[in-house]
């Protein structure tokens, strides 16, 4: 289901429950930053992307020093993702969409915690509180990232008083349009949640896939070693976008290489996959589901044909001008 914020967000705990002092919002950011591996929670939310409405059950617990968490769909086909480490499993059933996706893009389904990095942001975004409110029953502040131009978009985000945990976002366009909606409906919070909650249910005929976090080594390449090596690079970025990662991956179904670019601006992030053109051929196309493109073009390379595919959380526009840039080294 994309790559969504899934991890849990919390500061250090307080003495007698008094809400942490915060120094500005940036200091919010960078304390819920943090706090993706400390938290241990067993919450339910909602989250709304274009047409779609899903509820979810997401639990997280760091055990034995392990990041561990759990992702179960409430509506629509059984689904559970499995995290223990940088290991993923999903239990999904034959058919589902979900398998479609894993084979056409490698990337697991919690990628996007491992590339936030707020303390970039003063040169794209605008940082601000913005007021105070109530999410699950619980006191929240408010906090407005608005960009500076056009090539991405803003989030208004709500962070438990007491915590600093992420109760509710918006991800919003130029125009203030709400694009994705995640919002914690209940949650239960400490050392209340048990450790058998992150053990998988029982999905009867499903089919397990395992996947490994983006950044992991099993079931990657290296550049070095790959024949050919890594050759592809984006001739043009917007302002503040750097590649966070790279490297050359394995598809599941047919064991064929795709070069996998992972590019951030400390917040949005996008990535781009170079693969040798599918036999049959392949249709430059657009889709948009909420906030996410998805942008496939075709590249000739020296009299060989590639498929490029560009999925992220940024406008079409910058997309499409992102994917015409991209070239062979």
């Amino acid at each position: 289901m994309k790559r969504l914020v899934l991890g849990a967000l919390i500061v250090g705990s307080t003495a007698a429950g008094v809400p942490p002092v915060f120094a500005d919002a940036s200091d919010l950011l960078m304390r819920m930053d943090k706090a993706f591996v400390n938290l241990s929670y067993d919450g339910v939310f909602t989250y709304f992307s274009g047409n779609d409405l899903t509820a979810l059950r997401l639990v997280h617990k760091v055990v034995d020093g392990e990041q561990r968490e759990r992702l179960v769909h409430l509506n629509g086909a059984p689904r559970e993702i499995v995290r223990r480490g940088d290991e993923v499993a999903c239990f999904v059933m034959p058919g589902d969409d979900l398998l479609a996706l894993e084979e056409s893009i490698p990337a697991g389904p919690f990628a996007r915690a491992f590339v936030r990095q707020f303390d970039r942001l003063s040169g794209t975004y605008a940082v601000e509180q913005a007021g105070e409110g109530r999410v699950a029953d619980r006191s929240a502040h408010r906090v407005a990232v608005t960009p500076k131009d056009e090539h991405r978009y803003g989030y208004r985000l709500w962070l438990d008083q007491a915590t600093a945990l992420l109760l509710r976002s918006e991800l919003v366009d130029r125009e203030g349009n709400r694009l994705e909606i995640f919002q914690f409906n209940q949650i239960e919070i400490g050392d209340t949640v048990k450790n058998i909650a992150l053990d998988a249910g029982e999905l009867t005929g499903s089919k397990v896939s395992h996947l490994r976090l983006a950044g992991a080594s099993a079931g990657n390449i290296s550049a070095a070693d790959e024949t050919p090596p890594m050759r592809w690079h984006t001739g043009w970025l917007s302002p503040g976008f750097e590649m966070a990662t790279a490297d050359i991956r394995r598809k599941p179904a047919t064991a064929s290489s795709v070069s996998t670019l992972m590019y951030t601006d400390g917040l949005a992030t996008f990535s781009v996959f170079v693969e040798t053109m599918p036999e049959g051929g392949a249709a430059s196309m657009v889709t948009r589901n909420g906030a996410t493109v998805a942008i496939t073009r075709r590249i000739d390379a020296d009299g060989e044909y590639f498929l490029a595919t560009l999925v992220g959380e940024i406008p079409e526009a910058t997309g499409q001008q992102i994917i015409r840039s991209i070239v062979h080294k």
